[in-house]
């Protein structure tokens, strides 16, 4: 099991984004989080953190599909 953490701007459709690329990738999410704070600019982020079941083989995969989501900043995962 994987844990994954995506920073964003917060925006409509996000974790529906997040949701799907990890379906595509028959992976399955055994639990989340999602929070949202502004930054010091005022800008809405979103902070998603998921306890993940998926293939080791595709995590490279993952994490470059998560990244071309538009306004991500950061995607992360760690091995739990």
């Amino acid at each position: 099991m994987k844990r994954l953490e995506v920073v964003s701007i917060d925006r409509i459709g996000l974790i529906g984004e997040i949701s799907n690329v990890i379906r595509r990738m028959n992976g399955n999410i055994i639990k989340h989080t999602a929070n949202v704070a502004t930054d010091s600019s005022g800008v809405m982020i979103s902070r998603f953190i998921a306890d993940i079941d998926i293939n080791e083989a595709d995590v490279r995969s993952v994490v470059r599909r998560m990244k071309k989501i538009k306004n991500v900043r950061c995607v992360n995962i760690t091995d739990i």
